[in-house]
């Protein structure tokens, strides 16, 4: 499919693409968003969890859950959904009142050893959103850890298209990666930790070649650096077994997708699996309820 790709600002640089093919094996009525999306990249905040300013409990270790979603939260915020933020001008102070706030005990509950698991995720943000004055259209996870059935699909692996889907429009995607150690002579992937990353783009890497395979993302660990972007390639397994203590475990790896590339891996992992992910869609009108 030929498509000419005009000028994309990524990182706050332009990059022109012309005429630039992207091969694209999505079925017939999933055809209906673009091969390349990176309109939210700058526009979306990327906060660090453990920066000192924000407050966060035990300095904010394990609360890339509270974290990741924020950045999507302040975003909706700033684009249109006024009520889920305060009205500050210091849009950095407000992304740290809103961790604070979804990584309580009312919203996610986050452990400040085990971190947040899905379940704290999905009601957290459901319920942030509510209590601000918006009802959600779509909230909903595809993966293989345990969640509440209302907030399920049916679907132990994480679709690429969906995800693609979910980040256009009014909406957060958050990626829930799984830290694995690889055992060559079993082929098996013990699971060690977990974390939450925000999805921001898709379809581009990061010298502006078109790659279907590439996720892009905004990660709040410490090891990332400055550069709030990482164009992660998506390499799907076709063997070997997932293991490990949490409930859903073992079970065949094949079908997920390890997350290679600009992944900043944890210390001690080999590979970031993607376990599974939220999606959050509002609707186009809201209502707000007057503060």
């Amino acid at each position: 499919m030929m498509r000419d790709i005009a000028v994309v600002l990524l990182s706050g640089a332009i990059v022109a693409f012309a005429a630039a093919q992207c091969e694209c094996t999505q079925e017939p009525e999933l055809q209906q968003f673009p091969d390349v999306f990176v309109e939210k990249l700058d526009s979306t905040a990327d906060l660090t969890q453990t920066d000192p300013h924000a407050g966060l409990p035990n300095g904010g270790k394990s609360h890339c859950g509270p974290v990741a979603v924020s950045n999507s939260l302040l975003w909706l915020a700033d684009n249109g959904f006024d009520n889920l933020a305060p009205i500050l001008a210091d849009r950095r102070k407000v992304q740290f009142e809103i961790a604070r706030a979804l990584g309580s005990k009312h919203y996610m509950n986050t452990n400040v050893k085990t971190g947040t698991g899905v379940s704290g995720v999905l009601e957290g943000v459901g319920r942030h959103i509510e209590d601000n004055g918006y009802e959600y259209r779509y909230l909903k996870y595809q993966g293989w850890r345990n969640h509440p059935s209302q907030f399920g699909l049916g679907a132990a692996l994480p679709e690429l298209d969906w995800l693609k889907n979910g980040v256009r429009g009014n909406s957060g995607v958050w990626l829930n990666v799984g830290w694995y150690k690889y055992d060559s002579s079993s082929d098996e992937y013990a699971r060690i930790g977990g974390h939450w990353v925000t999805l921001v783009g898709y379809g581009v890497d990061e010298n502006g070649r078109c790659d279907p395979a590439i996720l892009i993302i905004h990660d709040p660990a410490p090891r990332c650096g400055k550069d709030p972007h990482e164009y992660v390639q998506m390499k799907l397994m076709s063997s070997g077994r997932l293991t490990g203590k949490s409930s859903g475990l073992p079970r065949q790896a094949k079908g997920y997708y390890i997350m290679a590339g600009g992944m900043h891996v944890r210390k001690g992992a080999d590979f970031g699996i993607l376990d599974g992910a939220v999606v959050l869609k509002m609707h186009e009108n809201t209502t707000k309820r007057q503060r």
